[in-house]
């Protein structure tokens, strides 16, 4: 015999396949099998949870059970109210979103439909670890907020972060001062208001600090959908290496240029300029041996350190190999009594020279 519920259930799907039928059969194209293919969905759903209810038999007892006033399913206490259903649900729409659209997408998807699986499990078993409400919650809090409060302020600080970091980037530079005086003030006033109260309202407290995130996150994205903004690259003696060959200081490339060296490990040779205009190497181990011959391996990085002991600033310059061949790596202008650390590779032979120094040259030899 069906139940009442189960009545429905069935004639629900009963109904979906007819419409379906009668639907791909006055209807064409690609609408016919999309509405079509909707349809039988509808009616395979129903049939399984027809199916399901007419197993439990609408989860109806017999009045004569008397034992089904602490057992039956009515009886029990109904689950508490939890968002992780929907969390579940977007973590599944995600998978599919991602897998026709970005790899990034798919991947966060699988993320939120696991923690939203495991915090809706946790949750459901807690509700029934014992007949006391406040003792489940407290379960459920032993068990998860050791892992939950972590990984909440590590999300909150990386979105914190990411929308500071999407926003700055497409304001300019003047824009982005205005801005950080801006947000510290508020962040200040907002910190002077709470201190000022004894007792600060909890709702207060929560709600100006959930309107400023939301805020914060919805400039950050809009921010990201708009794309930074175009930020001009300096030149550098990397980029244009024309300058190696330049007498003096260029006012761009050198400017603020660093004449102090930290990196000085794995030294082949320190490189100085002397005060009469001679360029001289004295190879590691061998501090006291003046040479104007370098041996160098080949396709090994070369490190060498310039000291200029010069009255001008200088720079000094490694140009390698010939021709189309020819590599020039040099360092930014170095002042009168200070270093600067320069590093290439070398594949063929070539000098290191100072521009505009005549006869003062280093011989590279590569074996």
């Amino acid at each position: 015999m069906f139940t009442t519920g189960s009545k429905l259930l069935f004639g629900a799907s009963a109904l979906s396949l007819v419409t379906a039928l009668v639907y791909a059969w006055s209807t064409e194209g690609a609408l016919s099998s999309a509405g079509t293919l909707g349809l039988l969905s509808l009616f395979v759903i129903f049939a399984f949870l027809g199916g399901v209810n007419y197993a439990n038999r609408d989860c109806n007892v017999s009045s004569m059970d008397e034992a089904a006033v602490d057992t039956a399913a009515a009886a029990q206490r109904p689950g508490a109210s939890s968002v992780w259903p929907a969390v579940v649900a977007l973590g599944i729409a995600g998978l599919v979103v991602g897998a026709v659209s970005k790899p990034a997408v798919f991947k966060v998807a699988v993320v939120v439909l696991l923690a939203g699986l495991v915090e809706w499990m946790v949750l459901g078993w807690s509700e029934r670890a014992g007949g006391d409400a406040a003792f489940n919650a407290d379960t459920r809090r032993r068990m998860l907020h050791p892992l939950e409060f972590p990984v909440l302020g590590a999300l909150a600080l990386g979105a914190i972060v990411y929308a500071f970091s999407r926003l700055m980037l497409r304001l300019d530079k003047d824009q982005g001062r205005i801005a950080f005086g801006v947000v510290a003030a508020l962040v200040l006033a907002g910190a002077f208001l709470f201190a000022g109260k004894r007792k600060p309202s909890k709702r207060a407290v929560l709600g100006i600090s959930t309107v400023a995130a939301i805020a914060l996150l919805g400039a950050g994205v809009a921010s990201a959908l708009q794309g930074q903004r175009s930020i001009d690259e300096h030149p550098t003696t990397r980029t244009d290496t024309e300058v190696c060959l330049q007498v003096g200081a260029d006012e761009e490339i050198d400017a603020d240029a660093t004449q102090s060296v930290s990196a000085t490990s794995n030294l082949v040779a320190n490189i100085y300029l002397k005060a009469d205009g001679s360029l001289v190497a004295h190879v590691s181990g061998y501090p006291d041996e003046a040479r104007a011959q370098l041996t160098v391996p080949r396709r090994a990085q070369v490190n060498l350190l310039f000291h200029n002991e010069s009255d001008e600033a200088q720079r000094l310059t490694a140009r390698t190999g010939e021709g189309e061949d020819e590599s020039l790596v040099c360092t930014a202008a170095v002042e009168e009594g200070d270093q600067a650390f320069l590093s290439f590779q070398a594949v063929r032979g070539g000098v290191l020279l100072v521009p505009g120094l005549v006869g003062g040259e280093i011989e590279l030899l590569v074996p």
